[in-house]
């Protein structure tokens, strides 16, 4: 079975366009309009060309200009870029520290408030009790093992056994 298909008529061959172009071409553009039109386009272009190419000519001339004053003051410019770095790093952090302080506050005035907090200094200062003796017992357990370490070093040392070899 064979599929017909249709294809379309191209625009110039279309009857609707050939009416539309003949129209047109009847309508021809005067001399005096064509004439007219130059004159306006030039009179609005020229100058924005003009104001454009010196904006240009101006920009090249800054270029070369500051291009060798750009790498003579390199290192002062970087010097005055860290000094600028550092100052908005430090605008930083105190920026933040000011907020944690101004949270920290409010969770001791939120604390205050509920009146936990004698209770929870009582609490701390018991674990702090119980720790610092758990470091007392420490200390001195340690300080026994090295004084008997160090006996033993002193006995055992070549010294001690040639003197009491001696006597």
């Amino acid at each position: 079975m064979e599929t017909q298909t249709q294809f379309q008529r191209p625009q110039y061959e279309n009857p609707q366009y050939q009416t539309h172009l003949k129209q047109y071409k009847h309508q021809q553009i005067s001399t005096k309009t064509m004439l007219f039109a130059t004159v306006v386009g030039l009179t609005i272009g020229g100058p924005l060309l003009a104001m454009m190419g010196f904006s240009f000519l101006a920009t090249m001339t800054l270029f070369v200009v500051t291009s060798p004053l750009l790498l003579i003051f390199s290192p002062v410019i970087a010097g005055a870029l860290f000094a600028v770095l550092a100052a908005l790093v430090g605008f930083a952090a105190a920026g933040t520290m000011a907020i944690l302080g101004l949270s920290a506050l409010g969770w001791v005035f939120r604390t205050v408030k509920t009146q936990q907090l004698t209770q929870g200094i009582e609490s701390a200062a018991g674990k702090l009790v119980d720790y610092g003796e758990n470091i007392k017992e420490n200390v001195k357990d340690t300080g026994k093992e090295w004084g008997s370490q160090l006996k033993q070093t002193v006995q055992n040392s070549p010294d001690t056994k040639t003197a009491a070899n001696k006597a």
